[in-house]
Formats: C-alpha cells, sequence, structure tokens
C-alpha cells in the first residue's frame, strides 16, 4: 500500500514526526483488500440496534469519521482519528473514570 502523505496526515490528525512515522508504518502493513472492505463497512453499516452497556468516545476533532454525524456519550477535546497515540494519557484518564 502506498506510504501516507500530507492529505493522509491531515485526515488522521498526525502531526509529530514519530506519528508520521507510525501512521506510514500502519498504512505500509495494511492489507489494501482488508481495507477496501473495511471502508465498505463503515460506509454501508446500517445499526438498528442500540446496546445499553456501550459508551461512545469519540474526538471532536476527527475528520474521518467527524464528530458532528456520531451521538457520542463522551467527546474528547481535539481528539483525532490518531487520539488513541496522540490523546492517550486523556483516553486512559475517561476509561479509568469510566471503569
Amino acid at each position: 500500500m502506498k506510504k501516507p502523505g500530507v492529505v493522509s496526515n491531515w485526515f488522521f490528525g498526525v502531526q509529530t514526526k514519530e506519528e508520521k512515522k507510525l501512521l506510514s508504518d500502519i498504512m505500509s502493513d495494511t492489507d489494501p483488500k482488508f481495507l477496501k472492505w473495511a471502508i465498505n463497512q463503515i460506509v454501508n453499516w446500517r445499526n438498528l440496534t442500540l446496546a445499553e452497556n456501550v459508551k461512545h468516545i469519540h474526538g471532536t476533532s476527527d475528520r474521518i469519521l467527524p464528530y458532528c454525524f456520531v451521538h457520542a456519550d463522551f467527546p474528547l477535546h481535539n481528539g483525532g482519528h490518531f487520539m488513541t497515540v496522540n490523546k492517550s494519557e486523556e483516553l486512559n484518564k475517561l476509561l479509568k473514570a469510566l471503569l
């Protein structure tokens, strides 16, 4: 798979040299057939069942799955699609509070 460029870095919200390298490694390791399948599943997902015990955490700055289109229980301020990496401390605090 082609390495991410400026556009991919922007969409994922990566900024540092280390984040860009990690995203590049992830994208290089991603099977193109799987990626196509996964995108199709997300775009065409029509979930009609709302589980009672699920807590939705979503970044307010996610450019891939924009916050304005979801109904998150817990917004992570300025969290993007890469927030498990670059907002991990804030995310961990929230997860500990929820547990």
